[in-house]
């Protein structure tokens, strides 16, 4: 026998489950985003690529 109480509720994705999140969490996933995005726009420094060919 289940019941239907201790079930996950139907989770959506995307643009949709934002309106859901409580205003907060909605922040902390918009800092993220952004810190990611410029994490991921940053140049590798040279010493790093120069130890990174020593790999090859």
């Amino acid at each position: 026998m289940t019941s239907r109480s201790g079930s996950p509720p139907n989770k959506q994705t995307g643009k949709d489950a934002e309106k859901q999140l409580p205003r907060k969490v909605q922040d902390v996933n918009v800092a993220l985003r952004r810190a990611y995005d410029s994490a991921v726009d940053e140049t590798i420094p040279q010493s790093m690529l120069d130890l990174l060919s020593k790999l090859n």
